[in-house]
């Protein structure tokens, strides 16, 4: 595989090569990219239809000339948090031994999520971030509230799921759909 998937209407912003390649050899082949939060210096938090995806790089991620990507599944995640002030602050990511303590954009140390490992900084402006937290907390939920485990029905693949979403796209833009109606016809496809 030598490009990312991405979920349908969802387009990739521009990405450093070092993280585009790391999610290339990091996505397995039914994984594709659903949501992205880009912070300051190319760090980005990535969301997959079964896991988060934290990528850093550099010497202010504490990985001087190289990389980091590190991934938690849904199930092992208890929340996301979204720390914003005048103009700047932090996603965080909680999982079981990573506090969601207030992470500051301008401090040192553990606290600081241009270092921490389950953290990224980011800036203005917040609203398209709340938006992509927003999602990464719609996917958390159906990967922990699923019934069978399985965080996408085995029965959607993206392409079936690309064509169907097309779909239901066109019937909101001709009115004969809802958003709201939208919403729960998306919610019923993802198998939620």
């Amino acid at each position: 595989m030598s490009t990312v998937r991405t979920a349908p209407g969802m387009n990739l912003p521009h990405l450093h090569r070092k993280a585009r390649q790391a999610l290339i050899e990091n996505l397995s082949s039914d994984e594709f990219v659903a949501v992205c939060i880009l912070g300051p210096s190319d760090q980005a938090i990535f969301g997959t239809q079964r896991r988060a995806f934290i990528f850093k790089k550099g010497f202010l991620a504490g990985a001087s000339f190289g990389a980091e990507m590190t991934s938690w599944d849904y199930r092992s995640l208890v929340g996301v948090q979204l720390h914003t002030g005048m103009m700047s602050g932090a996603v965080i990511l909680q999982g079981p031994g990573q506090s969601g303590t207030k992470t500051s954009y301008w401090s040192n140390g553990d606290s600081d999520p241009y270092k921490a490992p389950n953290a990224i900084p980011v800036v203005r402006p917040f609203p398209p971030v709340a938006r992509a937290v927003a999602e990464l907390r719609r996917l958390m939920d159906a990967a922990q509230n699923s019934k069978t485990g399985d965080q996408l029905s085995s029965s959607v693949t993206p392409a079936s799921f690309v064509d169907e979403l097309t779909k239901l796209a066109q019937l909101v833009a001709s009115g004969a759909l809802s958003s709201s109606e939208f919403d729960v016809a998306k919610a019923r496809l993802l198998g939620m």
